[in-house]
């Protein structure tokens, strides 16, 4: 069996290029992508305001309880019954309706689902 050969074609170099070729317009994309104002030094950073820094303990709560029932009407909606022929990205609407036939006995549950408003009967 017959071993490999190495053989160094060029010696491993590190090339460093500390200053980049970047126009100017390129340059200030890019400082506005990462928040940073042209009137402004690229070491100082534009504060972006919190919107909840001055809620009180109550606002608070009732904010995460908000979320945390949007979200849990999310689940619900998604493990709900879901329609086949339309995109219900707005919600579902449900009618069920429960009766039964006299003749034969059997009884019978009837559900409505769509992604436009039942109109309620009377």
């Amino acid at each position: 069996m017959k071993r490999p050969d190495v053989r160094l074609i060029q010696d491993q170099q590190i090339e460093n290029n500390d200053s980049p070729n970047i126009d100017s317009w390129e340059a200030e994309q890019l400082l506005r992508k990462y928040g940073y104002s042209s009137a402004n030094s690229p070491s100082e950073r534009i504060p972006v305001p919190d919107p909840n820094a001055d809620l009180t303990f109550e606002e608070m709560v009732a904010l995460q309880q908000s979320r945390e029932k949007a979200a849990s009407a999310k689940i619900a909606q998604q493990s709900g019954p879901k329609p086949i022929t339309f995109d219900g990205k707005n919600g579902y609407h449900t009618e069920t309706r429960y009766g039964s036939d006299e003749d034969s006995g059997y009884g019978f549950k009837i559900q409505i689902t769509s992604d436009m408003p039942i109109p309620p009967r009377y």
